[in-house]
This record gives structure tokens, C-alpha cells and sequence, in this order.
């Protein structure tokens, strides 16, 4: 409803060259990455699924490379080794990652469950962006506000689908009607995610990547800190040089993807440039 209200207040161009089912896969794949991550939390802590999210470099990186046959910089490829190791050191140091068994046979660690769920999340997520672009890049003709538009028209219909399917539809609709509380939240959660994820477009477009990413990354730090302090998690020696290893990391890419460009670019960047906005956000928007 929201990105369908701003659909028609902006009235941007109407792409004539876009076949509608081409807006399912972003769909779908969106879908199955939501709720890896959210599934996820059932089993690992907040703190490691935030950090775990930063591997999304590799994924997207691997994607790019089958959908578009996307070449990177040679530094991508070690950033991402490195992430690779601080997130195993922040796992090890903080997560109860054994096959051990309990003395009713059952296993001591659900944890790995959680790992193969954001796992998952990783390559839907990547999936999602790369698909995108190769969108942009096929449909000149394509606006953001419409492509935000479809993706959650068909978000809508499949995920009415999906609780009709599962017989959910009547005890969600009965939760909702016995707790009014919830429309109240509903209203705030549709309003926040469309206005930030329009934040997001904007920092983008009109200060660039690279100070998108050092605010994504900010918020990073901010966010696990807080869930640490909060909630109690417990972050050993191990996993805090984990830490620190794959915040060095993203800050060594941020560095490197700033040599040569200013630092805040106050023009924003044409639609031609959508393609490009569309990485960066699925690259930094989940960390």
C-alpha cells in the first residue's frame, strides 16, 4: 500500500519493455530471506547473525559473477576471507557450536542450524540484488518506485498464497482481530520500513556509497553493542578479536572503494545509475 501510494504520488516513467513475471524471482527470493533470518534468531544470538551478515560480500560477489558475469577488484576477494575469518572466530567465541549429545540423545547445539539458515539468507539476499540489477541493466526504462512496487505486489499475493496453502490464513487474521494492539504496529512497521528503505535510496543517490557504508557499518557496532548490553550476550576474547577483525575489514573496503572519489557527493545520481544503487543497497541495507 505505502510503496503503491508513492507510486502515484511521484508518477515516475512506466517501463514498457519489463515482462510482470520477471518481478516474481526478486519476490520470491526476498521472501525465503526473511525468513531464513528471522527463523534464524531461533538459534544463534542477535550479535552473531548481525555480524554473520557481513559475509553477504562473498555471496554477492559469487552471483554477480553467474548472473552478470561480474568482474571485482582483487581486494573484494581478500576482504572477504578475512570476513570469513572473523565471523568463524566471533562463532567460535561465542556461540555453543558442538555436535555434542546430551544424555537424552539429543543434540547439546542447535547453533549450526542457525549458521545453515543465515547461510541460506546469504544466497537468496545476493540472489535478490543481482537480479535486480540485471533488471536495470536489461530494462533502461525502470524506475525504482516501480520496481519497489511489483516486488511487494507479488511479496503480497504469494504470501497470501502461502498462508492459504498452510491453513495459517484463519489463525493469523484471528490474531490480529482478537489483538488490536497489532494494527497499531502493523501501521508504524509498513511506515518506518518504507520511509527507511527511501532514506536509504537517498543517501545513496545523493552522497554516495561509500558514506552509506560507513553508516551501515556504524550501525553495525551500535546495534551489537546495545544487544550485548541489553540481553546479556556474553562476547569472549575470541569473539571479540573476531569482531574487530571483520569491522577492520569492511573498513580497509570502505577505504579502498573511497581512493580517488570525494568523500560526500552532494549531485545525486541519475536513474541510468539505478543498476549501481540497487548493489550497494542489498550489499550494506541487512548488516
Amino acid at each position: 500500500i505505502m510503496s503503491g501510494g508513492l507510486l502515484l504520488y511521484l508518477k515516475p516513467r512506466r517501463s514498457k519493455s519489463t515482462i510482470i513475471y520477471e518481478y516474481s524471482f526478486p519476490s520470491i527470493s526476498n521472501m525465503l530471506s526473511s525468513w531464513c533470518q528471522y527463523e534464524a534468531l531461533k538459534y544463534v544470538s542477535f550479535p552473531a547473525a548481525t555480524l554473520f551478515k557481513s559475509f553477504k560480500l562473498a555471496p554477492v560477489m559469487a552471483m554477480g559473477k553467474m548472473l552478470g558475469n561480474k568482474e571485482y577488484p582483487q581486494y573484494d576477494y581478500v576482504v572477504a576471507l578475512f570476513i570469513g575469518l572473523g565471523i568463524t572466530m566471533f562463532m567460535s567465541g561465542s556461540e555453543d557450536l558442538e555436535f555434542g549429545y546430551d544424555v537424552h540423545g539429543e543434540k547439546a547445539s542447535a547453533a549450526w542450524t542457525g549458521v545453515m539458515l543465515l547461510g541460506f539468507f546469504l544466497f537468496f539476499d545476493s540472489f535478490t540484488s543481482q537480479w535486480q540489477s540485471r533488471m536495470f541493466q536489461r530494462h533502461r526504462d525502470l524506475s525504482m518506485i516501480e520496481l519497489m512496487f511489483a516486488t511487494s505486489a507479488f511479496s503480497t499475493v504469494l504470501s497470501f498464497i502461502t498462508l492459504v496453502h498452510s491453513k495459517e490464513l484463519g489463525p493469523a487474521l484471528s490474531f490480529v482481530v482478537q489483538h488490536s494492539e497489532i494494527h497499531l504496529h502493523f501501521f508504524l512497521f509498513s511506515i518506518c520500513s518504507t520511509i527507511g528503505q527511501l532514506f536509504i535510496f537517498y543517501t545513496i543517490k545523493n552522497f554516495g556509497a561509500v558514506v552509506f557504508a560507513i553508516i551501515m557499518t556504524t550501525r553495525v557496532l551500535l546495534s551489537i553493542a546495545l544487544s550485548c548490553i541489553l540481553y546479556g550476550h556474553e562476547v569472549g576474547s575470541t569473539g571479540f578479536l573476531g569482531l574487530m577483525v571483520v569491522m577492520g575489514a569492511v573498513c580497509y573496503r570502505i577505504k579502498r572503494k573511497a581512493e580517488g572519489k570525494q568523500l560526500i557527493r552532494w549531485q545525486g545520481i541519475g536513474d541510468e545509475k539505478a543498476m549501481e544503487l540497487v548493489q550497494e543497497w542489498h550489499e550494506h541495507a541487512d548488516m
